[in-house]
């Protein structure tokens, strides 16, 4: 069963939700995401990268077992 956005951000922990909401909803740069989580800069761009590997392995569709 795929799992809609809503659901994969809620399968997210907060500080993944968090740095994902202001860098894609919000158009907020690394440094104005670090300024606002207290995160250091160089700290944002890893972090965001991986929150988005898991969010996309969450909406991808899971393959019937046949």
């Amino acid at each position: 069963m795929q799992l809609d956005v809503r659901q994969a951000m809620k399968a997210l922990n907060p500080r993944e939700r968090e740095i994902l909401w202001l860098a894609y909803v919000e158009g907020m740069s690394h440094a104005e995401i670090g300024g606002i989580t207290g995160l250091k800069v160089s700290s944002v761009r890893p972090m965001l990268f991986k929150a988005r590997q898991k969010a996309a392995g969450l909406l991808r569709p899971v393959k019937e077992i046949l």
